[in-house]
């Protein structure tokens, strides 16, 4: 089959006017387009006469029609008489004015047209009826010659197409009876009134109703055409024409194929665009589609279409494989070699490919720019945001260290009228006093210590200072602490005599207490929990008051300033200062007080080592060496070396003897240099040899090897310091120094010790050395402590021994610059007993543990525990102010608890805290348990574990029962005397 040319596209330009007496086309070979080559109308020659099928009203028999050609058909003829008329009236007439007709309009006046083609044509008025009976009247002159169809709407089956009507469906009959078509008037032409009257007659009837128009012949002649359309779409093999690359869209089967497809036509464009696309890359020139497989192809609505799949949508595809196999990539792309058309190709390629490179190389320079530009503007905003920040901080820091100072000053000057314990009674102004009893320690000390909360809850004896009747409290603990425990504390203030305690003090606990790690420190949770802070701000309004820390901190000083309160404590870098074992050795000498013999501010291992051996070889007498870590709590960084592990020791002694024997007992050849260069040699090979093995760590809480105390210690430095031998006692003073400079010895204790210098306790009167040495030494010190700006309380410990051949000796061990438990207990028992004036001496005797730790406790409710301690007559006497006293801290869950003994001598406070210990040995946990336990075996000794646990109650009990075995050996010895000397006096 032979395929006759599609015109051009709708888009294409328009042809031009061929010139008159030019040979006309065949008609069956024109499609019906918007643009479409017309000729001059053949005035003199009329056209033949055709007619649509159904056009002529007159018609009622077959005979009377025109005969078909043969192979014609009723839709085709009518095409060619529809088309014959549009070439020859000369449908692009300009300057037409809009008529609109129906179909029957239509076919009632191309008869009019055909009978007046010949007549003159005179100018009279138009008036056509048109659908629904509307009438239509033109001024103008009708010329038939220049009528203008609107064909556009024919080529794509619009709405108001005559060819949409003839070849619509049977279902939009009802629509086709109000389309219309538009017609140009552009020349004047007269209808006659029998014309007109016909015209108006052939509408009427072309409105008439289906069932009345029944026998209408036009009427049946239109059903005949819709049927056969609607059989045209049916078996119609719906093939279209793809004329270079574009598609052929106004024939007769693409309208039909579209109207099949309509419900899907989306899809079906896109396959028909792949083909258009298919056709253009390899310039083919007609490519014959089948409508059904694309359709097909279309309905799969597969995620991608291959060439292959659109292959196989193509009628003619022998003739369009050679032309795609022939052509290889670069004729593709570029075209025939040689030809102009390559050339440009190539140029274009090129041109492309350079200008790519260009845009490339441009937007990575201008991508390096940008960020390059970035990196700069970040550093600059982050330069500029330190230099704001820093410089806020140097404000915000003057403006708090004006404020400091501030409160200071306000401080002292409002002691002694406000705050000092002289001011009592109903017209002292009103003052609060916050506890916040925290260990600001340093973080590996928080760490290592057991039960750090309850460690910073032990002096919650604190509330005893609401024995003055213009003092409230507010103590923040550490925890939650249970109702027992704060009705235990109301009744001990009923009993000295607080009335109403539970308006005088108010408990605090920081709500973000849970939030943070168990080993932070109390300040720093205060500081962190605003509602608490809100709280104290709140009962503090309207009264002055003063911060009562611990161990102090950078976060006290925070607190402070949150609370608009001063602090009674020496000032941060005082309080440093002075609270290392260096500093205090040097605040010691520089009061001229004894300090034992040893080196401080040791740094590094070697000077360790140099001065240890130096130290060894001048004091051969010295059996053990301590070392001391600078930053220490309770002696837990202490460590010691017993010279006998040496083994040039007992050599060097045996050199030295013989030195004194040749030198006639003349101590001082012992320490010349050469001598001493000699003995250092030996000692210090020894010691690179002995000591990582023999040093013994104190705190195993802590340090698991002496080499690791050996690395902190080098770490935080420290002192070396030699132990007495023969020591009787170790004296404490604890002092305030006010913040008007007053100052003042609270109290004077014996502090009790355990086999590893670890503070257990204290007894009280001191005993151990005479009250005029140690008060005279303890001021010395305090002035010096003074002069350095220090400010508030401190303890001032002490070592007393007997030093061969010179008698009772004391020297300065350390300073503790904070209220020690010693401090507070001996605050609560002057509470206890009535006796306010810290001028006088308190009359009784006791013996105190801070805290004892037995994991069997953990067992026993409060009631049981309380009325075993009735059963068995242990008790505190309110009348006599003599027995034992239980402090609570935590709940007995925690196993933790304090005891006071109180009696009429040292000795007898020291036996009856040994019987409390005897109790609990007895009444709690296993008895059996306690006997076991060997105090040597420390491998894997953990103080929280419940072996651990009863290691150091067992070395609690045993240091309290060999120290009170010392003090009844003592009061007895001294009782002997006193009555010897009563009955030599008799005598």
């Amino acid at each position: 089959m032979v395929f006759a040319p599609a015109p051009p596209a709708s888009g294409s330009p328009r042809s031009p006017r061929p010139k008159p007496g030019a040979a006309m086309p065949d008609p069956s070979l024109l499609y019906a387009t918007e643009e479409v080559p017309t000729l001059p109308p053949v005035m003199a020659v009329p056209m033949p006469k055709t007619s649509l099928i159904g056009a002529g009203a007159t018609t009622s028999s077959r005979r009377n029609r025109t005969r078909r050609k043969k192979g014609a058909t009723k839709a085709s003829e009518a095409r060619i008489d529809f088309l014959n008329m549009k070439i020859n009236k000369g449908m692009h007439g300009s300057g037409a004015a809009a008529l609109t007709l129906n179909e029957q309009e239509y076919a009632i006046h191309m008869r009019q047209t055909n009978a007046a083609y010949s007549t003159k044509f005179e100018p009279s008025k138009t008036r056509l009826t048109g659908a629904n009976n509307s009438t239509f009247t033109s001024n103008s002159s009708y010329n038939p010659a220049s009528v203008r169809y609107d064909t556009k709407a024919l080529e794509v089956g619009g709405s108001s197409g005559f060819l949409n009507t003839v070849y619509g469906n049977r279902t939009r009959e009802r629509e086709r009876q109000t389309q219309l078509n538009t017609v140009d008037i552009s020349e004047q032409v007269s209808i006659d009134e029998s014309q007109q009257q016909t015209l108006a007659t052939k509408s009427t009837t072309s409105r008439l109703p289906k069932d009345e128009g029944a026998g209408n012949p036009l009427q049946q002649e239109i059903e005949q055409i819709r049927n056969y359309l609607d059989m045209l779409d049916q078996y119609s093999l719906h093939n279209f024409i793809i004329w270079k690359g574009s598609t052929v869209t106004n024939t007769p089967e693409f309208s039909s194929f579209k109207r099949k497809y309509d419900t899907f036509w989306g899809s079906v464009l896109g396959c028909i665009n792949l083909l258009e696309t298919l056709a253009r890359d390899y310039q083919i020139q007609l490519v014959v589609v089948d409508g059904a497989k694309c359709a097909e192809l279309a309905a799969c609505d597969a995620p991608a279409i291959t060439e292959e799949d659109l292959l196989e949508c193509i009628s003619n595809k022998d003739q369009v494989l050679p032309i795609i196999n022939s052509q290889s990539s670069d004729t593709i792309k570029f075209g025939t070699r040689g030809t102009k058309t390559f050339y440009r190709n190539c140029a274009i390629r090129i041109q492309t490919w350079v200008r790519m490179c260009l845009k490339v190389a441009w937007y990575q320079n201008e991508i390096r720019r940008r960020r390059a530009a970035c990196i700069v503007q970040t550093s600059w905003r982050r330069c500029s945001a330190e230099w704001r920040v820093r410089a806020m901080l140097v404000i915000r820091r003057a403006e708090q260290a004006k404020a400091w100072e501030k409160l200071g000053e306000d401080f002292g000057k409002d002691w002694g009228r406000v705050f000092d314990e002289s001011v009592d009674g109903e017209d002292a102004p009103p003052c609060v006093i916050v506890h916040v009893p925290s260990l600001s320690l340093e973080e590996y000390l928080r760490l290592g210590i057991p039960r750090f909360p309850v460690s910073q809850n032990l002096q919650l004896h604190r509330l005893t200072d609401v024995k003055r009747s213009n003092v409230e409290v507010i103590y923040v603990a550490p925890f939650p602490m249970d109702d027992e425990i704060v009705d235990y504390y109301k009744k001990i203030l009923e009993v000295g005599g607080v009335e109403a305690p539970h308006t005088r003090f108010s408990v605090v606990v920081p709500e973000n207490v849970d939030i943070f790690p168990s080993h932070f420190p109390l300040s720093a949770i205060l500081q962190y929990s605003p509602h608490a802070l809100h709280r104290i701000r709140q009962m503090l309004r309207g009264k002055k008051g003063y911060l009562m820390p611990g161990y102090q901190g950078w976060q006290e000083k925070k607190v402070a300033l949150s609370l608009s309160i001063p602090v009674l404590a020496p000032k941060l870098e005082t309080f440093q200062r002075f609270a290392t074992r260096s500093g205090a050795k040097r605040c010691f000498m520089a009061a001229d007080v004894s300090v034992p013999v040893g080196a401080h501010d040791i740094y590094d291992e070697e000077d360790f080592v140099v001065a240890l051996c130096k130290l060894i070889s001048s004091n051969l007498d010295v059996k053990r060496w301590m070392f001391k870590i600078d930053v220490d709590y309770n002696n837990v960084g202490s460590a010691y070396f017993d010279v006998k592990h040496l083994g040039c020791y007992n050599a060097l002694l045996k050199e030295r003897e013989t030195l004194f024997n040749i030198h006639k007992g003349d101590t001082t050849c012992w320490h010349l240099p050469d001598v001493q260069l000699l003995a250092r040699a030996k000692v210090l090979k020894d010691l690179r040899k002995f000591l990582p093995l023999k040093g013994v760590c104190l705190g195993r809480e802590m340090f698991s090897s002496f080499r690791q105390f050996l690395s902190h210690f080098m770490r935080m430095g420290g002192v070396i310091e030699a132990e007495p031998i023969g020591v009787v006692g170790r004296p404490s003073v604890n002092m305030l120094i006010t913040p008007n400079g007053d100052v003042r010895i609270e109290s004077c204790v014996d502090v009790l010790v355990d086999d590893e210098s670890k503070t257990q306790g204290s007894v009280y009167p001191m005993k151990s050395v005479p009250q005029k040495a140690l008060v005279g030494a303890a001021n010395a010190v305090a002035t010096e402590l003074k002069g350095h700006g220090f400010v508030g309380h401190f303890t001032l410990n002490f070592i007393a021994y007997n030093a061969h051949g010179t008698g009772l000796r004391m020297i300065g061990s350390s300073i503790e610059p904070y209220a020690t438990n010693s401090a507070g207990i001996h605050n609560l028992m002057r509470f206890l007993c009535g006796e306010n004036n810290k001028k006088k001496a308190l009359s009784r005797s006791y013996a105190a543990i801070d805290a004892m730790y037995n994991p069997s406790l953990s067992s026993v409710q409060y009631g049981s525990f309380f009325k075993l301690c009735r059963m068995q007559a242990v008790s505190f006497d309110l009348e006599t102010l003599s027995g034992l006293m239980f402090l609570l801290f935590d709940s007995l869950a925690a196993g933790s608890l304090g005891m006071i003994a109180v009696g009429d001598h040292a000795a007898e406070s020291m036996e009856k805290l040994a019987g409390g210990f005897q109790f609990i040995k007895a009444n709690i946990g296993n008895p059996a348990a306690y006997n076991e336990v060997n105090l040597n075996d420390l491998d894997g000794f953990d103080a929280d574990l419940e072996g651990g646990g009863l290691i150091s109650f067992v070395r609690q009990l045993k240091s309290v029962e060999a120290e009170a075995t010392t003090k009844m050996a003592i009061y007895k010895e001294q009782k002997m005397k006193s009555l010897m000397k009563a009955a030599k006096v008799k005598i």
